[in-house]
């Protein structure tokens, strides 16, 4: 690894630990619905430009990875499947989003109940902490046998 690659996860781990932190405990500072869906959009644009900043100006090339962008690419080349495909990533990260906040509150509800102070944010740093641990991780070894 790099000191460049290594700057880079460094970065990515922060920009994902913190992103998950603050989203995780945005509720406990930002009150009304409106609010905290301008509050977690700003948070995604804030976290997408640092994630395109910090991103590596040359990436590793990966013949399986680059053949799959490339067919997504073609499939969205066509507006009624661009549409399909937004539509259904929308309902399903709205579906998640949902069942996770649920999650999410009866967890701090418990926490909340045995005396804790700021339970999502609590919850937050401790996601945060394994979304930046994901960044950290060595990839994984895939076996070669044939």
């Amino acid at each position: 690894m790099t000191d460049e690659s290594l700057r880079t996860s460094v970065t990515m781990a922060a920009l994902a630990g913190g992103t998950v932190a603050a989203w995780t405990a945005l509720p406990e500072y930002v009150d009304g619905r409106w609010k905290r869906l301008a509050a977690r959009g700003a948070l995604l644009a804030t976290s997408s430009v640092g994630v395109v900043l910090a991103s590596d100006s040359e990436p590793t090339p990966h013949p399986d990875r680059d053949e799959k962008l490339a067919a997504l690419s073609r499939r969205l080349e066509d507006p009624v499947q661009r549409t399909a495909i937004w539509l259904i990533a929308l309902v399903g990260l709205s579906a998640v989003s949902s069942i996770e906040e649920k999650a999410l509150d009866a967890a701090a509800a418990r926490f909340e109940a045995r005396g804790a102070r700021s339970p999502r944010t609590s919850l937050g740093l401790a996601l945060g902490a394994i979304a930046a641990g994901t960044q950290l991780a060595p990839p994984s070894k895939k076996s070669t046998t044939a």
